[in-house]
């Protein structure tokens, strides 16, 4: 079971965090703007943070897919140990945020979804699977069957992870 853990994390962790630096890319002023509105750092540090969020995503999520193909264990875990700890202080942020600042954008991935416990739920749910991905390391000794249930429920993952916070919007209508 812990193969196919660390399996589905190989897939998902670095596929969402290489989509949020995409996502990032072609929207490159709306993670700065997000951190403004929700007014946790001085409005001067939001492009410096926005910048350094990116790069860290990118670090973690370049490193799993470069190390995942060549199968090297230890840059492999290194990824999975760094990605770990920005997905959490993504959970622990955004935890924050969303109780504190109503309506505000996330930012994730150049989106304009709103900071809500969703998007901290997805950034914990990825943050743990990060984690068994550090603990595990490269999942070896599988088959090439297991393998491809592997890939498969981790590009599954991914897609419900990464559209879980729109998907679960309440849209609410006042009586008129």
């Amino acid at each position: 079971m812990t193969a196919l853990l660390a399996g589905i994390a190989a897939v998902t962790v670095p596929l969402v965090l290489l989509a949020s630096v995409f996502g990032q890319v072609r929207r490159p002023r709306a993670l700065a703007a997000a951190l403004r509105a929700h007014r946790v750092f001085p409005r001067r540090l939001a492009p410096a943070l926005a910048v350094a969020a990116i790069a860290a995503e990118a670090a973690a999520g370049a490193g799993l897919a470069v190390a995942l193909p060549l199968r090297l264990d230890g840059p492999i875990r290194a990824a999975f140990w760094a990605a770990a700890v920005l997905l959490a202080a993504y959970a622990l942020y955004g935890t924050y945020v969303s109780r504190t600042r109503q309506g505000v954008p996330c930012g994730c991935a150049g989106d304009g979804t709103p900071m809500t416990g969703w998007v901290a739920g997805r950034a914990a749910a990825l943050a743990l699977l990060a984690l068994a991905g550090a603990l595990h390391g490269l999942p070896t000794g599988s088959t090439a069957y297991e393998m491809s249930i592997a890939v498969a429920a981790g590009l599954g993952f991914a897609v419900i992870l990464w559209t879980l916070p729109r998907a679960l919007l309440t849209e609410r209508r006042t009586a008129g």
